[in-house]
């Protein structure tokens, strides 16, 4: 019986060590090196998107870019409740994003934008909060999106 649970678990630890998985900061590799990156807008917003696109820079690569980033915040009453008093916000976050090339100043242009609501609540601070997470996720899917469409762009070339 020992023998065959030690069989199953090198066999096990055999196909598992094949398996081709490869880290996710890997699959971006040398792809590109921001050398400059300007981003207009409101701080906090620029500020995370900013660092979310200088993980995928890397000073190895051989493909050099700089990076204009411009921001658009917008908060909109979406509900109101039948006294007139806003229950529900909508915010809307536009990035536009253009690169170019330094080898041969070709510029690639690309508009995100991501929307959410979030409830008024009772307590200022929890409406705070609620707009802060809303905005946290929102820049985050931006992010994502964008390191997806320069990973392609890029790629494509």
């Amino acid at each position: 019986m020992k023998n065959i649970k030690i069989i199953s678990i090198l066999v096990f630890l055999i196909l598992l060590s094949s398996c081709g998985f490869k880290p996710i900061n890997q699959k971006n590799g040398n792809l590109i090196n921001f050398r400059n990156i300007k981003v207009t807008g409101e701080q906090r917003i620029a500020y995370a998107l900013k660092n979310n696109l200088l993980i995928i820079s890397n000073n190895n690569s051989q493909n050099n870019y700089d990076a204009e980033i411009k921001i658009i915040k917008k908060k909109n009453s979406k509900i109101k409740n039948s006294s007139g008093k806003i229950t529900r916000y909508e915010l809307s976050i536009t990035v536009s994003l253009e690169l170019t090339n330094l080898d041969d100043n070709i510029k690639i242009n690309k508009s995100f934008v991501r929307s959410g609501d979030y409830n008024v609540a009772v307590i200022h601070s929890d409406t705070i909060n609620n707009e802060k997470n809303l905005t946290k996720n929102i820049i985050q899917q931006i992010s994502d999106d964008a390191v997806d469409f320069i990973s392609l762009s890029i790629r494509k070339k």
